[in-house]
Formats: C-alpha cells, structure tokens, sequence
C-alpha cells in the first residue's frame, strides 16, 4: 500500500450489469452483443476507495469487486476532466480527438473560448454505436454541448445550467429539454438537503470560516461543490426518467463529479491538531512530502471523506436496480488524488511534484469473470471494450484494447474482437462554439483551480 491501506488500484470503474450473477456460465450460449453502460465517478481515488471497502462502507463497489473484474487504471498528463473523459468516450489520445484543454483558441485565433463537442475531431461512441445501429442514452458528458443527433437521447452538460437560463441545443432531441424541465428537477435547496442528509457539509460562512487556514479559494470550492452535487442529482433523475420512458438504450453514459469537487476542498476540515502538526513540519523545515506525512494526511482525510463516498455507493445501487438483467456496465473515475504543496489535487498547480494519480476500473456482468484483476488497464481501453460488447468492430486508430483478460472463454471463442481501419471520414474538423453559460463554467473551473 503505497498511500493508506492496502492497493487495490485506481477508481476507473468499468462495471458490466449483470443483475444476480457473478459470471458468465460457460454453458449457456452466449448472445450476439449486450448493452452497456459507461457510469463515470469523476475523482473517484483507489486507495480511498479501497479503505472504505475494507471498512465495509462500500456494498455495491464490493460486488463489482468480487463478482466482476478490477484494477487501478492508468491516466495521463494533463488530468483535465474535459480531455481525459473525451479520451474515454472516443479511445484515443488528446493530439487525435482534439480536445487538449479547457480552453481552446476561437476560429479566429483571437480568444480563448470553452472547448465543446464541437471541438472534437474524431467519433466518439455515441456516433459509432448510432452509425451501426445501436440506440444511445448520453448524461452528462463533458464537451457534449451542443448536442449532436443520434440514434437516441443525449442530454449534455450545459442541461443543468439551461434550468436558469436561455441555452439552445442542450438535449437532442431538443424537445427532450422541455420534456426534462417538466420533472420538478431538483435545485439548490433540495441539493442542500440531500447534502445534509447525507452528512456532506453544507455552505455556509460559519462552516467556511471554521476550516483549517480557510482562504478565498477554499470558499469559493465549498460553494461550487454544492452547484455540481445539484447538477449530479438532475443528471441521476434524468436517467431514470428516460429509462423508464423509453427504457434502456443499447449505450447508456453518465458522469457523476460530486467525488471530485469535494475531495478539491473538504481536506481543510481534517482534525485541525493533524493538519496544523503537517503544515508546520512542511513549512518549518522546508522539506518534501515523505510516504510518512502522506500516510498520516490521508488517514485523516478519510474520516472526512467518508460520507461524500458512501453517497457515491448508493448512487451505484440505484443505478444497478435500474439497469437491464444483461447490461454490462462500466464504472470508471478519470483519475485519483495525492498529497502535495499542502493540498490534495490531482493537477499541477504551478509548483511541480503531481503525478498523474490512478483512477479505478471495473467489468461486471454476464460475461465477465468474477475475481479477475485487470492487467493494466487504460482510459483508453473503455471505447473497444464497450464496442466489442456491443457487437460492432473498434478503430485501429483507438488507443485502447479490448479487455479480454476479464471476458469468459467462452463469449471470446465464440466471437473475436473485430477492427476497422478507423471510423472517422475525415469530416470533423474541429471548430468551436460559445453559449451564454460558458463564463458560468469558466468560475467553476476557476474555483476548483483548473484554470486560471
């Protein structure tokens, strides 16, 4: 164990749903393809994530664990959401898809404007899986403004913002927008009272002012959690409103980023004795981060963190009742957290010494082997294991892999994994554009320390 307790790896989570089975049955024909679903836990850290499956804290994770396939997977540099969850979505590195920041330059070439669906050059699943045939149901994703026609659903990212104001094509098809806006979708104070039932601080001055050495940034990350535990809630029901409407489409995602933007804040509420022994040493002495200071600082952190995780687990259980018998579902964070320049973070923030920190992966479902350990999986490996799932062919200029190693015997002898040469016609080109709520999103960002 290199951080806390013992390693069970990073928090890319690829889960194949497969309700009431821990493994395919070699005697049983296997079917032509299954349905997935891709749910991503933004932030999700394996050795937080494996202390509180020690503890017994995490019953849905530990059935992924033990019933489906698990590794820490591998990231990248730079650990920005927005290239990293295209990455997953597309199979390919960011000098492919496009995407290579937060912002990119205007056409032209005088502004730097909020990277968006637009801006990628490649297809990501939702285009394959609608191109052969296959229905889709989109949450959520990062760059998925404007929403883009397939065959099916995509409610993109700026969706929950477009609840407050005017913003065109934030669902396809666009009527969905309506449709959605017709639930009662949660909003702040709902967010605040699940966030209270849940033990998750809720803002206020007080609280804020009650932290460990609170600042201007600390505050403006606690107020933003909260904004994005809503936008979490509304993509939730969302889904569960399309899949009981329509039922289940044969590509299912959804990302979730209530872990990552509480871990970037709720470290100044450790036990103030502990992180006031910490700073001193660090600063007195100028010396590095040793395993010892890290070991302590994450001990302390995951009494904080606790409740923010088992909230995360529940929203697993929610959505596995939710999914089809046979839905193979792929859980995944984008990277994990580590303890540097008195902070926890997962980027470097201008003073060097961040690593790109494993995020976790998991396979569960009919096909799947119970208790296998992935061997070194990548973001990268999402696209062709999700595609060869489903039947279709993965391009030979994707990155990734299929992961055979957790697939039964059987499903691999009775279909191989197929490729095509690419699935790109060379008619996305990049470009970019601009919505109203794009400077709302550039506070965010800002807040959590992504941009400056």
């Amino acid at each position: 164990m290199t951080r806390i307790w013992l390693a069970l790896g990073g928090v890319l989570v690829v889960v194949v749903a497969y309700l009431g089975t821990a493994g395919a049955r070699p005697d049983i024909m296997q079917p032509a393809s299954y349905p997935v679903m891709i749910l991503g836990f933004d932030g999700m850290d394996p050795e937080f994530f494996e202390y509180f499956l020690s503890q017994g804290k995490l019953p849905n994770f530990r059935r992924l664990v033990d019933e489906g396939a698990y590794a820490p997977c591998q990231t990248f540099k730079p650990t920005k959401s927005v290239v990293l969850w295209t990455s997953v979505a597309t199979g390919k590195t960011m000098d492919k898809h496009g995407i290579v920041d937060w912002q990119l330059l205007s056409e032209d070439g005088q502004r730097k404007v909020l990277a968006s669906g637009q801006s990628r050059r490649t297809e990501a699943l939702w285009n394959i899986a609608s191109s052969g045939g296959k229905s889709v149901q989109i949450l959520n994703w990062w760059a998925t403004w404007p929403a883009e026609e397939v065959t099916g659903e995509i409610v993109s990212n700026h969706f929950p913002r477009s609840l407050n104001e005017d913003v065109a094509e934030v669902t396809f098809p666009l009527e969905l927008a309506e449709e959605l806006e017709g639930l009662s979708l949660p909003g702040r104070v709902e967010a605040n009272n699940a966030l209270a039932a849940a033990g998750m601080p809720v803002f206020s001055r007080e609280l804020a002012d009650s932290g460990f050495m609170p600042s201007t940034n600390f505050r403006a990350r606690f107020q933003t959690a909260a904004g994005v535990f809503n936008d979490d809630m509304i993509t939730e029901q969302s889904l569960a409103h399309l899949l009981d409407s329509r039922g289940q489409a044969d590509l299912v995602t959804a990302l979730f980023r209530t872990i990552d933007v509480h871990t970037h804040y709720m470290w100044r509420f450790i036990e103030r004795r502990v992180a006031q022994r910490v700073y001193e040493e660090l600063r007195g002495e100028g010396r590095p981060v040793t395993e010892a200071l890290s070991h302590t600082m994450d001990e302390a952190y995951a009494r904080v963190l606790e409740p923010v995780y088992v909230h995360e687990d529940r929203r697993l259980g929610r959505l596995m009742e939710q999914a089809g018998p046979d839905t193979v579902l792929l859980v995944l964070s984008d990277h994990g957290f580590q303890f540097r320049n008195y902070g926890f973070n997962h980027y470097d923030d201008g003073r060097g010494g961040v690593r790109a920190p494993s995020g976790v992966m998991f396979l569960w479902g009919p096909p799947v082997r119970a208790g296998v350990r992935l061997d070194t999986p990548t973001l990268f490996d999402v696209a062709p294991t999700a595609l060869y799932l489903m039947g279709l062919p993965a391009g030979r200029d994707m990155d990734g892999r299929v992961l055979t190693e957790a697939l039964d015997p059987s499903l691999m002898a009775s279909r191989s994994p197929s490729w095509v040469a690419s699935h790109d016609d060379g008619s996305r080109l990049g470009g970019t554009a601009e919505s109203p709520v794009d400077e709302e999103v550039l506070r965010e960002l800002r807040a959590l320390g992504y941009i400056r």
